[in-house]
């Protein structure tokens, strides 16, 4: 992070903090801010270098009162994706809505409550810098995609309030390569491809997806789980027919015989034998919005509102 965003960023999250009712100082130790209230304390780092984001996060701070001695809590500020964290996490989002809480609060001379508008979380926010939810530590360790939207903004991104639930939906996340070549004449046609995403495992629609972006930390305990209907055999027979499809190439070859010029084409297609597909099965988490008029599907990692109803005929458990 540049040194002025970094310093912005510093004045900006100490003036939510102070709002909050905390004594906030700066620091050049190896975090940026350190805020004392009442009753709890946190220590602040603003990185988005992600190797100085897990050090901070693999550290306890403690903080003596008297004869007490209490762990401080700890806030990672960034705009960047990191996964697998413990701290309290704020992104873009999440600074714009504290920034507005803490001038309404000195507007009505009122502090801020802190405590109800920030959560512990698992990860720092993706495209687009979006708040998290927090996980419970006794739901289903499945891997998953984390959830990036939080229940209240897909509805701000539906445009609808209404009753709320989080369903996982079962995707193959794959990783299709393909290598080889072939020549006809003078042309040299390359099969050589990488590509990755998403399939859903119920209605076939797709998404952009890595595998590395997904956790196996627990998931709520009150959502629910779709089951898939596509096998992964399926699903590795439709990736490698779309495989084959998406390479072949139709060259057109130029022959000439005395006066005469022929053309004649060629279809090439790559070898299956050269294509490998790796299949793993990833669930996504989606907000279902249940309005008065209709429901609305908010994917909670993308928030991407969603076009495709994601459990039409399938078993939930």
């Amino acid at each position: 992070m540049e040194c002025d965003l970094r310093e912005r960023t510093q004045d900006i999250v100490s003036d939510i903090l102070e709002a909050a009712g905390y004594d906030v100082e700066c620091t050049d130790e190896s975090f940026d801010l350190s805020a004392i209230g009442d009753d709890d304390s946190y220590i602040v780092l603003i990185s988005d270098d992600e190797d100085e984001i897990r050090r901070f996060d693999g550290r306890t701070f403690r903080l003596r009162r008297g004869d007490e001695s209490e762990v401080c809590g700890k806030i990672v500020v960034t705009f960047r994706r990191v996964s697998g964290l413990s701290s309290m996490l704020w992104g873009r989002e999440d600074i714009a809505r504290f920034a507005g809480q803490a001038a309404l609060a000195r507007i009505f001379g009122h502090r801020m409550a802190l405590e109800a508008t920030a959560s512990p979380t698992i990860t720092v926010e993706g495209r687009g810098t979006r708040g998290a939810a927090p996980m419970s530590r006794g739901g289903i360790p499945i891997l998953h995609l984390p959830i990036q939207i939080t229940d209240n903004n897909a509805q701000i991104i539906a445009g609808k309030r209404g009753t709320v639930r989080c369903r996982f939906v079962p995707y193959w996340c794959y990783h299709c390569t393909s290598t080889g070549s072939e020549t006809v004449g003078n042309h040299r046609v390359s099969f050589e491809a990488d590509i990755s995403g998403g399939l859903n495992a119920i209605n076939g629609s797709t998404m952009e997806m890595q595998l590395s972006d997904a956790t196996d930390i627990p998931m709520p305990e009150d959502a629910g789980v779709l089951t898939p209907k596509t096998t992964k055999e399926k699903a590795s027979a439709s990736l490698l027919n779309e495989m084959i499809e998406t390479l072949t190439q139709r060259v057109r070859i130029k022959r000439e015989e005395g006066d005469t010029v022929y053309y004649q084409v060629e279809t090439l297609k790559p070898d299956p034998a050269n294509i490998t597909i790796d299949l793993n099965l990833v669930y996504v988490p989606v907000w279902e919005i249940e309005s008065r008029d209709k429901i609305v599907e908010v994917n909670a990692f993308t928030g991407e509102i969603l076009a495709m109803p994601m459990d039409e005929g399938v078993e939930i458990f």
